[in-house]
């Protein structure tokens, strides 16, 4: 009989970087439905004897299992909750020493940040976009302990315009100050010495203006897509406020500003013209 270990696959977030980010996935027909969504999100398949060389640091290493929903798991991601729903999709709660992340009728996530393996169970992989969404909250908590914060938003040349989740199309960026660079769905690039952070504004005509310190500081702490009732707290307050230091901010005119699409998204568009 084959060890039931030769049957995990196992991808890493960004793995030029070393991140110590993972997946595993134990069944094949069910991890191909992820393919598009965990290529657009940076993360590489790697062989499964690089997870068995690493020293596992449970503040820094995390392996998110994703699988199918059982029944019960099931029930729970799709039952209604009237404190939670009429604030859309996403909803966080506790349970023990646990922290449950739902996204309603696609996936519930069981994570505790000492802890170096997470669970995801998913029920439907209909919804690109609300995969992408769950990947992306899972990389904001694996991440927080190791200084990597992110926004939601979309890179330009000069470096990156920080938006609503819905106007970024549920994109987002990260940073490292630690290793001067800026992590997009392009890829890995440098920080610019003359860095700039772009907020859009449909009230300005033609000129941009710039943003104070202490602007960029609030509206920045107000659009991480670190998902948390309790706010940030200390986690990214010291980085917010060296990356406040280091970037030119400027508020932009919202009609001036073109955001670019995604391959689903192209992909959906491109199904509608044809039908």
């Amino acid at each position: 009989m084959k060890n039931k270990e030769n049957n995990f696959s196992y991808y890493q977030w960004r793995s030029e970087m070393n991140y110590q980010v993972f997946l595993r996935f134990d069944d094949f027909d069910f991890e191909s439905h992820f393919s598009d969504t965990l290529e657009i999100l940076g993360f590489d398949k790697v062989e499964r004897s690089k997870i068995k060389d690493i020293t596992i640091k449970p503040r820094e290493t995390k392996i998110l299992k994703v699988t199918r929903a059982n029944p019960r798991i099931a029930r729970e991601i799709t039952r209604s909750d009237f404190l939670f729903d009429k604030y859309g999709p996403e909803s966080l709660s506790e349970r023990g020493q646990y922290q449950i992340y739902r996204y309603r009728n696609v996936g519930m996530m069981l994570f505790n940040e000492y802890s170096a393996l997470w669970e995801l169970g998913v029920k439907s992989t209909q919804d690109s976009t609300a995969l992408r969404m769950i990947f992306t909250r899972f990389l904001s908590y694996a991440l927080a302990d190791v200084g990597v914060f992110g926004f939601w938003g979309v890179p330009v040349d000069e470096g990156f315009v920080v938006m609503k989740p819905l106007a970024a199309n549920f994109e987002s960026v990260f940073i490292d100050l630690t290793k001067d660079v800026l992590i997009t769905y392009d890829g890995v690039k440098s920080l610019s010495e003359e860095l700039h952070i772009l907020r859009l504004d449909s009230t300005l005509n033609n000129e941009s203006k710039p943003m104070s310190r202490e602007e960029l500081m609030s509206f920045l702490s107000n659009n991480t897509n670190y998902l948390s009732y309790q706010g940030m707290g200390y986690r990214f307050r010291d980085q917010i406020m060296e990356l406040s230091r280091l970037a030119y901010a400027y508020i932009y005119p919202e009609d001036k500003f073109r955001p670019r699409q995604h391959p689903d998204q192209e992909q959906k568009e491109s199904e509608a013209k044809a039908a």
